[in-house]
């Protein structure tokens, strides 16, 4: 079984249910010290979802994502349309949005200001 990185002080992440929909809450910073654990967390929550309901992730209460968290975020729409299942991404603060456009993910991944506009999306 693969080792279990050690929890950040940089990074709170937390599960919620609304129906059948799983939301991922993140706060803090996505960088290469928290990176690992974020996706560790993600992939797990992935398992969880049936398709074709979607994962959502609240980015909101990010103050930072880097490039680690960029490629993550690809990693984990790639396995959700694998899957037969879509990531909604909210991201409604210009620290995580910039990034994202910089590189022309938006193009790519499917944003949401709100976690509601997500969840209404999922249906």
């Amino acid at each position: 079984m693969p080792e279990l990185p050690a929890p950040s002080p940089l990074l709170h992440v937390a599960d919620e249910h609304h129906g059948t929909t799983l939301v991922v809450r993140v706060k803090g910073e996505v960088d290469l010290c928290t990176g690992p654990e974020l996706e560790q967390h993600l992939q797990h929550a992935f398992a969880d979802v049936r398709p074709p309901e979607p994962l959502v992730v609240d980015l909101s209460g990010v103050a930072f994502i880097g490039s680690c968290g960029l490629t993550l975020l690809l990693r984990l729409h790639d396995t959700a349309e694998s899957k037969g299942s879509s990531l909604h991404i909210v991201a409604g603060q210009r620290a995580v949005t910039r990034p994202i456009e910089v590189v022309g993910l938006n193009d790519t991944l499917r944003l949401y200001s709100t976690v509601e506009d997500a969840l209404a999306h999922s249906r």
